[in-house]
This record gives structure tokens, sequence and C-alpha cells, in this order.
């Protein structure tokens, strides 16, 4: 479409060559905006240098095959240099529209700038307008919320019933997936904001990630020990409601302050009178501070942006 389009106004405007506006809007269409106004930046430069390093170079020595082999012997290292090169084909290309002319003068220069220019300003207001990725952000982390809630669930579940469910791992390795995916969308995201860099997204990631990691430790733990059924009950009870709260804006405060009442609740229990109880308490505790730094983390997210 913004080949389509760079071609009909180079057309309408009478320039010579309009193909190439087409083709120059083509390879200046990039993923992101940020990565648009770069490669523009340097296809720019690198057109202007070829446009006039040809027109010199013609001018001086005729417009032959040879001296077109002279101005890519010129041409080509000094696109490297200077870091250029996504203008190098493009240069070239324009180049050859003086090499075929019988009569070069100041006309092709402004031909070929305007080539130049409609070609990449097409491509950018294609680039500038792209769809967002905003809304498959919002639909992602909704479904990375819904998967974490069912997996504590599941382990509330299991810490009763000392039973895991099958689709265990396939859901876990599932919702590992879905936030890789998510934190491409996220650098796409943040590529097109030009001037500014959106923290949030990034923050948002960043923090699941870190909870995947401990809900993965917790059921390392708890499928090792084996607590008496109040135990188990009650920890059961306070992971399900960490479950049913998994959702963004809760800053889980309270939760916190269960937690901790859980803690010393558990402090106050009967010591352990063998090796067995003891192991089995450790990994108690050891599972209550995984939970801790899955709210904890949370809290600090939620603390930073005030969703």
């Amino acid at each position: 479409m913004s080949a389509t389009l760079a071609i009909i106004i180079s057309n309408y405007m009478g320039l010579k060559f309009g193909v190439t506006s087409g083709i120059i809007a083509i390879l200046s269409i990039q993923d992101t905006k940020k990565e648009a106004l770069s490669v523009a930046a340097r296809r720019s430069i690198a057109s202007t240098i070829a446009i006039l390093l040809a027109f010199m170079l013609y001018i001086l020595l005729g417009n032959n095959p040879i001296v077109f082999g002279l101005f890519l012997l010129i041409f080509i290292p000094i696109t490297n240099v200077f870091k250029i090169s996504e203008g190098m084909v493009v240069g070239a290309v324009l180049s050859t529209h003086l090499l075929i002319s019988t009569n070069i003068n100041i006309y092709w220069i402004i031909n070929e700038a305007k080539l130049t220019i409609i070609g990449i300003g097409v491509a950018m207001i294609f680039n500038l307008y792209a769809a967002s990725l905003e809304k498959q952000f919002e639909k992602n982390k909704g479904d990375i919320e819904e998967q974490y809630r069912l997996i504590l669930t599941d382990m509330a579940m299991s810490l009763v019933t000392q039973a895991v469910p099958i689709y265990e791992q396939k859901l876990l390795f599932s919702v590992e997936k879905l936030i890789e995916n998510t934190k491409l969308i996220v650098q796409i995201i943040n590529n097109n904001h030009l001037f500014k860099t959106n923290n949030y997204y990034v923050s948002y990631i960043d923090m699941r990630l870190i909870q995947l990691d401990d809900i993965k430790r917790m059921k390392r733990h708890f499928s090792r020990f084996y607590m008496t059924y109040e135990q188990t009950k009650l920890l059961s009870e306070f992971t399900n409601n960490v479950a049913i709260n998994i959702r963004e804006d809760n800053d889980c405060i309270e939760l916190i302050k269960k937690l901790t009442s859980l803690r010393e609740y558990y402090k106050m229990m009967e010591l352990p009178k063998s090796r067995n109880e003891f192991e089995n308490r450790a990994l108690l505790f050891q599972f209550l501070n995984d939970l801790e730094d899955f709210l904890t983390i949370k809290k600090q997210f939620k603390d930073i942006f005030k969703i």
C-alpha cells in the first residue's frame, strides 16, 4: 500500500522514475517507529550523498558504466564508514537515473531528492500510524493473571489433597511462553514511543517473571513436605485467597499482613520432635517466604505505578 501511494504521488508530480519512490517506501517500512525514524535518517543522508556524488562524477567524467563503477567504489565505503549502509542500495539506484540521462543538469538532483522524500515520507506515515500493540498487551496481561490464578488455586487444592493436576507442567509452560511473547510485544511498544520509554510495560513483565520463579519454587517445596490437617488447611485457604486477589490493582498489603500472622502462628506450634518434622517445618517456612516474595514484588510494582 505504501509503495502504491508513493508511486501515485510521484507520477502526479510528474517525476521521472516514479516507481523508485515505491521501492524506497517498501525498504523504509520497519517494525517500530524508533527503528523507522532511525533508518529514514540514515537512508536520507546516504541518498543525498549518492545524488551529489553521482552528479559531480557524471558531470566531470561523463555518465558511462566505468564512471558508475567508480561511483560505487567511492560511495559504498562512505556508507560503511558513516554507518549509513541502509541507504546503499537506494543510492545506487538513484545514481543509475543520472547514468542513463542524455542531459545531466540540476533538474535530476531535484527529481531524485523528491523521489527520496516521497518514498521515505510515505513509509514514515505508515510507520507512525501503525496499529498499536497496547490492546494485545492488555489481553495478554489478563491471560497471564488468569493463568496465575489457576495455578495458585490448584496449588491450594494440592496442599489438601496431596495430588498434583496432570496438566500442571503444561500450564506452567504455557504461561511462561505467554510472558516471553508479551515481553517481545513490550519491546515493540517501547520502540513505538519515539521520545520516551514507558517503564510500566517492562516493569509489569519483569514483575510477573519474578513471580513465576516464586511459583516454581513454591511448587517444589510443598510437594516435598507433610503437615497436619490444620496446618495444611490454613495454608491452603491463604494460598487460595492469594489466587482470588491476583488482580493487578491489588497492592497486597492486607495479604502480606495475613501472611505475617500465619507465620507467627506456625512459629507458636510445638517444636519438631524428629529430623523429618524439622525438615518439614523448614520447608513450610521456605514456602511462606516464597509466597511473601510473590506478594512483595507485586506491592513494589503497585507502589511505583499507582494503578
